[in-house]
C-alpha cells in the first residue's frame, strides 16, 4: 500500500507541488484580502482567471503534440472581437461563430505544420500577424457590446453559482473524456515519439491538425470569457496571454518536446500566475517592477522544478 501511494505521488508530482504552492500563495493572499474564501470573492477571481486557464489549456494541448502556438493571443482577440460584435444579435450564435473562427485558425495552423513541414514556432509567429490583422478588420477599435445581464451573471454569480468556476469544471471534465479517446491517446503518442506513432499506424498529420483545432476551441472559449468579463471587445488585449499560457504550461510540467504533461497541473499553474499577478498589485509595486518580479518568480519556479526532475531521473 505505501508503495502504491508513493508511486501515485511520483506520478502526480507536478499536481502535488503546484497544489502546495497554491496553498502557500492563498495564505499570503488572504493577508491582503481577508474575503478571498467567500463565495463572492471566489466568483470574482474565477471570472478573472478563466480566460488565462482556458488559454493555458489550449497552449498545453499544442505542446503535448510537440508544437507551440505563438498566435494564441491573436486568436483569443479574434474570438473576443467576433463575440463582442455579434453578441447583441444573439449570444448562442455569437459564441458559435467565435468558436468556429478560433477552431478554423487553429486547424489552419495545424495544416501548415503537418503538411508543409514548417517549424511550429515559425508558422504560429507568422500566423500571429495574420490573425491579428483579421481581428483589426473585424474590430478596428475597442467596442462591441455584450448583454449586461450576461456580464453581471458572469462576474457576480447566477442564482448562487459561480459560472466561471462551473465552466472550469466542465472543461476539465471534457478534457478527461477526450484524454481517454483514441485521439487523446494518439496526442500523447505523437508528441512523445512521432516516428514511433506513425509506425504504429497513427495518422500523425490528422492528430496534429486536430490538436491545433482543439486548442483553438479552448482559446476561443477564453476569448468569449474575456469578452463577457469586460463587456466588450479589444483587438489587442490578447497579447499577454501568449507568453503567460506558455509560462503556465511549462510551470505545469508540459514538455516542450511533447508527450508529457497533465491538464490539471496546467489549471493549477494558471491559477498560480493569476494569483501572483494580483498579489503584486496588492503590494503597490510599480507595474514595471511587477513584471520583473513575476518573471523572476516564474524563472525560479521553473528552474527548481527542472533540477528536481533531473534528480529524479539520475
Amino acid at each position: 500500500m505505501p508503495d502504491r501511494l508513493s508511486a501515485a505521488l511520483r506520478g502526480n508530482l507536478d499536481v502535488t507541488g503546484l497544489g502546495a504552492l497554491l496553498v502557500v500563495l492563498l495564505a499570503v493572499y488572504s493577508h491582503y484580502d481577508s474575503q478571498v474564501f467567500t463565495p463572492a470573492s471566489i466568483t470574482i477571481l474565477s471570472a478573472q482567471f478563466l480566460p488565462l486557464i482556458l488559454a493555458a489549456m489550449g497552449q498545453s494541448t499544442v505542446m503535448l503534440a510537440g508544437g507551440i502556438d505563438l498566435s494564441l493571443g491573436a486568436v483569443l482577440s479574434l474570438a473576443m472581437a467576433v463575440f463582442a460584435v455579434r453578441a447583441e444579435d444573439g449570444v448562442p450564435a455569437a459564441a458559435g461563430l467565435a468558436l468556429a473562427a478560433a477552431a478554423a485558425t487553429g486547424a489552419a495552423n495545424g495544416v501548415l505544420v503537418a503538411y508543409a513541414g514548417l517549424p511550429p514556432i515559425i508558422v504560429t509567429l507568422a500566423a500571429s500577424f495574420l490573425w491579428g490583422g483579421v481581428t483589426l478588420v473585424v474590430l478596428p477599435q475597442p467596442g462591441g457590446s455584450v448583454p449586461s445581464g450576461l456580464v453581471k451573471a458572469y462576474n457576480n454569480g447566477w442564482n448562487g453559482l459561480a459560472l466561471p468556476f462551473v465552466a472550469i469544471a466542465l472543461v476539465l471534465l471534457l478534457w478527461k473524456l477526450v484524454r481517454t479517446t483514441r485521439f487523446g491517446l494518439s496526442l500523447y503518442a505523437v508528441g512523445g515519439n512521432e516516428h514511433g506513432a506513425y509506425a504504429s499506424g497513427i495518422g500523425t498529420r490528422k492528430v496534429k491538425i486536430s490538436a491545433y483545432a482543439l486548442a483553438g476551441v479552448f482559446i476561443g472559449l477564453a476569448g468569449i470569457g474575456l469578452a463577457i468579463q469586460t463587456g466588450s471587445g479589444d483587438a489587442t488585449i490578447g497579447a499577454p496571454y501568449t507568453l503567460n499560457s506558455i509560462a503556465a504550461s511549462v510551470l505545469a510540467g508540459v514538455s516542450f518536446f511533447g508527450g508529457v504533461g497533465q491538464m490539471r497541473a496546467t489549471v493549477l499553474a494558471a491559477l498560480l500566475i493569476g494569483l501572483l499577478t494580483n498579489l503584486l498589485l496588492f503590494t503597490g509595486l510599480s507595474p514595471f517592477y511587477q513584471l520583473i518580479m513575476q518573471g523572476a518568480v516564474l524563472i525560479v519556479a521553473i528552474a527548481v522544478k527542472t533540477f528536481a526532475t533531473r534528480e529524479r531521473t539520475d
